[in-house]
């Protein structure tokens, strides 16, 4: 990047930023698509910023086609990545020379590794124990439990992107610099994340999970019960053998959400006549 006389360009305030952020939150997967992903709501995001530093017609389409190629990365814990496009954007427009690849390939490689720890600590971990509270509660009868998910929800959320805009900003392209983000530590922070997000999907499938068989035989006048015999080799069996199946067909054989929600209620029912479960 080649620095060029700088011109006189608006600065980028919080409350632009807020907008950004206001806008990611809602929309970050708006017009989402199996081709390019993120890109709409990533340029849309941005247009706050981006109709500030480019006035014109012409600049602002070419910078919102900058902006319309494949971006995909986890939404919250990778939130810096458009605060620090935007310091990018306001040194572009200041003069200094930086080629349309250039932003894109800093896009490209920090989208990665903030994907892969934001999949880990956002979606497997923070977002099971908000759901842990809220379906305990839930079902215990509490129409509360939806409402506190929800508000804790976005209100957690809004902070961590508010806070990641605001970081990224400030960085700029030093970003990429971020000790943070070397390789090593990627892989260490993921591991762990990974672990620990295990451990609550556990925890929570033993908590929320409710499988049973009646099913029962007598020998020697004494009656037993199959679920006796499965408690004693472990408890909780049959949830785990449950869990893992869903978790099969879902990772192997690409099982869609609602194909097991339906075939879970199959089984329920079906057992039930049955007296299998």
């Amino acid at each position: 990047m080649q620095e060029q006389p700088a011109k006189a360009v608006p600065e980028i305030t919080k409350k632009d930023l807020r907008a950004v952020t206001l806008r990611w939150l809602f929309f970050n997967t708006s017009a989402f698509n199996w081709e390019r992903m993120q890109h709409i709501a990533f340029a849309w995001s941005l247009l706050p910023v981006l109709k500030k530093l480019y006035p014109g017609r012409e600049e602002l389409g070419a910078a919102l086609k900058r902006h319309m190629v494949f971006f995909n990365t986890e939404m919250t814990i990778g939130s810096p990545i458009i605060g620090a496009i935007a310091a990018i954007e306001r040194q572009k427009a200041a003069g200094e020379e930086i080629a349309d690849e250039t932003i894109n390939a800093i896009k490209s490689g920090l989208m990665g590794p903030f994907a892969a720890i934001g999949d880990s600590l956002w979606a497997s971990a923070v977002n099971a124990i908000l759901l842990s509270f809220a379906m305990s509660m839930a079902l215990q009868g509490n129409i509360l439990g939806p409402v506190i998910y929800a508000i804790a929800w976005i209100a957690l959320t809004w902070y961590m992107m508010s806070t990641g805009i605001n970081l990224g900003y400030r960085l700029g392209v030093d970003v990429l610099d971020s000790e943070f983000l070397t390789p090593q530590t990627i892989e260490r922070v993921t591991r762990s994340l990974n672990i620990l997000g295990l451990v609550v999907v556990g925890a929570l499938s033993a908590t929320f999970v409710s499988l049973s068989t009646p099913i029962q035989w007598t020998l020697q006048q004494k009656a037993t019960t199959l679920q006796s015999i499965l408690d004693g080799m472990m408890p909780k069996f049959l949830p785990l053998l449950w869990v893992g199946l869903v978790w099969y067909l879902h990772q192997f054989r690409n099982w869609s959400i609602m194909k097991l929600l339906g075939f879970t209620i199959v089984v329920g029912f079906v057992g039930s006549l049955l007296k299998i479960f």
